[in-house]
């Protein structure tokens, strides 16, 4: 049975990543998931942190607003895109379905629907919370992974409900996504944005630029510490 193509990307944009050869699947870009075929950015930097009581804690951004990055290698055969601030409100504020997995996939580590994973869209970006189980074996990988520098990106799968595009398909702006997973990610497609397993507040990030990192991107994760602190 084939897949439903939820990526919602323009046929002149498809026919284009196709004359490319552009594996967005392979580019960590998209992902499947029962049946269905959605879209995926991911975002980097993490550590890992504890709870009073021992438990591990994720907490952090599973995606940045108003910050561009290329898509497929940018124009002209890939775009460049960026996610509207607040695209992500409406999906958190009538309360989708969303599940905290790794790498899109397996058995949930947190879930909206039984309140095991919190998502809020503020004006850095989709902000997500979940006390893990720490008797999870899955749990204590992920936090082993962490721990190590092995594990520190997070990603989130959605479908983009509306959205811009300029008049030769090279630039986009998401201004609203339906929501269906956040996750920790093994390998990112762009960075932009933090990752932490914490109970204590984290150490600021450099907000020096460096050789991988756009200024732009520092000041992303500058915010994020702050607005970390901010709310204890």
């Amino acid at each position: 049975m084939p897949e439903r193509d939820l990526r919602n990307l323009p046929p002149e944009v498809l026919a284009r990543l196709a004359d490319h050869g552009a594996d967005l699947r392979t580019a960590n870009l998209e992902v499947s998931q029962r049946g269905r075929l959605l879209e995926a950015r991911s975002f980097t930097r993490g550590e890992v942190r504890l709870d009073e009581a021992g438990n591990p804690v994720l907490d952090g951004y599973a995606t940045v607003y108003e910050y561009p990055y290329d898509v497929a290698g940018g124009a002209p055969y890939g775009w460049s895109e960026t996610i509207a601030e607040g695209a992500c409100t409406k999906s958190v504020m009538e309360r989708d379905d969303v599940r905290l997995l790794l790498n899109h996939e397996g058995v949930p580590l947190g879930r909206t629907a039984s309140r095991t994973l919190e998502l809020e869209s503020d004006a850095t970006g989709l902000r997500c919370s979940s006390t893990l189980d720490a008797a999870s074996p899955l749990v204590a990988t992920i936090r082993s992974a962490m721990d190590r520098g092995d594990l520190d990106e997070m990603s989130f799968a959605f479908q983009v409900l509306r959205q811009e595009w300029n008049a030769d398909y090279t630039e986009r702006r998401i201004l609203e996504v339906k929501l269906f997973d956040v996750s920790v990610v093994t390998y990112p497609a762009n960075p932009a944005t933090v990752a932490q397993l914490r109970a204590d507040p984290p150490e600021p990030p450099d907000p020096a630029p460096a050789s991988n990192r756009s200024g732009a991107l520092a000041l992303a994760e500058a915010q994020a510490f702050l607005l970390s602190r901010s709310r204890g």
